[in-house]
């Protein structure tokens, strides 16, 4: 589906310090609920839903989401006809789905997508009122066919598909919706000039390129919807309209709340509407799968097509070799920022799930159990550091550089000495040794202590920890955590280590916000 996010990011004065705020909160909701409906289900049930689901089921998916992002052409195709630009479908293809891939996952996706579709189409003609005009249009055309397809399926079985949870009133909410669509389609039909809002002056389509709305958006959401039901299906027996229903609520849900990409939100509204008798470890398994192949895939794809694309541009230059080098080192700072932010992860998430037994039990014949101990707190540490420290990276700061580079020593060794997880170890020795080559990027002097985070950092930095401790809760359920669990030291006492280790993130976190605002450096959205 082409995603909206309605609740772009905004600078100056209180927003700065409340959007943030209220987006953790939202996603913080979010993973209540998801801990809510799998309560009752141990992790493991998780892990062989997903084993559960074959492989060729997940490839039918991904060639459904591909068939998915073709159909998403329409809504620039139909967009263009409107502000008078007619351009072949076959130039189209590449700027089309690159915009599209990026508003599915990016914060902010209206104003991302919208900046991405206008580079890219401005040699073929689309100046910013145009690019403007477009992105207002595709607004409409997703909501169209979402409200459409939402109504016609609560009124056909509001009795499957209104929760009690949630006590949805199907077919009032199925009435409402469509009389909004049939409002828009009389006003168009009746129309005879432009429309005055909120002191502005818009253009209202044509009837024929309304019914082409219609069409696009809900060719877009039956086939976005396609991919997850096969999932689903494939597995156990789901009623379509019912899953239908569930699944464009969630997506309402996710238009309307201020988190990039719906995440969490779309998966939480889905489990708690899902059809009777759909196992919720299933579901969450396949809502992760779809993720995959509906919103990673198309993104990583789309991020090769346009390094393709810039290659491209460089080669043809009077010097590509010296262009290539100087385009690459431009990237460092932002390409390595992201990879340190994703190293804390993995120090972090790998700190939260159990140790294989078999290598913890050769590790403890070479070391005492004081030292792994000490090495799985201490890297939980580190990787919290390195999350925090990330954004600096970005900042070109020379003080972030040296202290990220010591963390990365330190991230190796003891991935070493706690688990000897030589895969997580390697990671970090390549990127510790991309970061030495790549010194010279990073002149600006001075701390960051009077620095301004992000506000996308702010949501990604809280975001983490608030999965880690969702993880956490979701792994060791089972486990009693009183006072004594916490100073249990043992081989096999791998939910007190999990449980220690993420205290001593959480507090690092708790340090760094408090600092932050001590020193007053609230969130700019300028920075993101």
């Amino acid at each position: 589906m082409a995603h909206v996010t309605t609740h772009p990011d905004r600078s100056g004065g209180w927003r700065s310090e409340i959007v943030p705020a209220l987006t953790l909160l939202l996603f913080g909701l979010a993973l209540w609920a998801l801990d809510r409906v799998l309560h009752d289900y141990p992790h493991r049930d998780i892990i062989g839903a997903l084993q559960a689901i074959p492989f060729s089921l997940i490839l039918v998916a991904a060639l459904i989401s591909a068939l998915g992002y073709l159909a998403l052409i329409g809504y620039d195709f139909v967009a263009f006809r409107f502000i008078g630009l007619a351009l072949p479908l076959h130039q189209m293809l590449l700027p089309s789905f690159v915009s599209f891939a990026v508003s599915n996952s990016a914060p902010a996706s209206l104003v991302t997508a919208g900046g991405v579709r206008y580079r890219m189409y401005r040699p073929l003609g689309l100046t910013a009122a145009g690019a403007v005009a477009v992105a207002g249009l595709n607004v409409v055309t997703y909501a169209l066919g979402l409200a459409t397809l939402t109504g016609v399926a609560l009124l056909l079985s509001p009795q499957e598909t209104a929760s009690p949870a949630l006590s949805l009133p199907g077919r009032a909410l199925g009435a409402l919706l469509l009389a909004g669509v049939a409002a828009y389609l009389l006003m168009v039909r009746l129309g005879r000039g432009p429309l005055r809002l909120l002191g502005r002056t818009l253009r209202l389509p044509s009837f024929p390129i309304v019914m082409a709305q219609l069409a696009v958006s809900t060719a877009d959401w039956l086939l976005s919807s396609a991919p997850l039901y096969i999932l689903l299906s494939g597995v156990t027996a789901v009623p379509y309209f019912a899953f239908l229903t569930g699944f464009l609520v969630a997506q309402f849900a996710a238009l309307f709340l201020p988190i990039p990409g719906g995440v969490g939100v779309f998966e939480a509204v889905v489990l708690l509407l899902r059809p009777s008798g759909v196992p919720a470890p299933l579901t969450l398994a396949a809502l992760l799968l779809y993720r995959v192949v509906y919103y990673l895939l198309p993104l990583a794809a789309a991020g090769m097509l346009l390094a393709i694309r810039a290659v491209e541009r460089i080669w043809r230059s009077d010097q590509p070799i010296r262009g290539l080098i100087n385009s690459v080192w431009s990237l460092a700072p932002r390409a390595l920022a992201f990879t340190t932010f994703l190293s804390g992860v993995v120090l972090l998430v790998s700190g939260a799930i159990p140790t294989d037994d078999r290598r913890l039990a050769w590790l403890a014949q070479l070391l005492p159990l004081t030292v792994i101990e000490a090495s799985h707190f201490l890297s939980s540490i580190v990787g919290a550091v390195l999350i925090l420290s990330a954004w600096g990276l970005e900042r070109r700061s020379h003080f972030a550089y040296h202290l990220v580079r010591m963390l990365f020593g330190a991230g190796v060794l003891l991935s070493l000495l706690r688990s000897f997880d030589l895969r997580v170890a390697a990671f970090l020795a390549i990127v510790f040794t991309i970061l030495v080559l790549a010194g010279r990027e990073f002149p600006r002097p001075g701390g960051l202590a009077r620095e301004p985070m992000g506000s996308r950092w702010v949501f990604a930095v809280g975001a983490v920890f608030l999965v880690e401790a969702w993880i956490g809760a979701l792994l060791y359920r089972h486990v009693q955590f009183a006072g004594e669990v916490w100073w249990r030291f043992a081989l096999a006492g791998q939910g007190s280590r999990a449980l220690r280790a993420a205290v001593g993130a959480s507090i690092v976190m708790l340090l760094f916000a408090v600092e932050r605002l001590i020193s007053g450096t609230v969130p700019r959205a300028r920075h993101d």
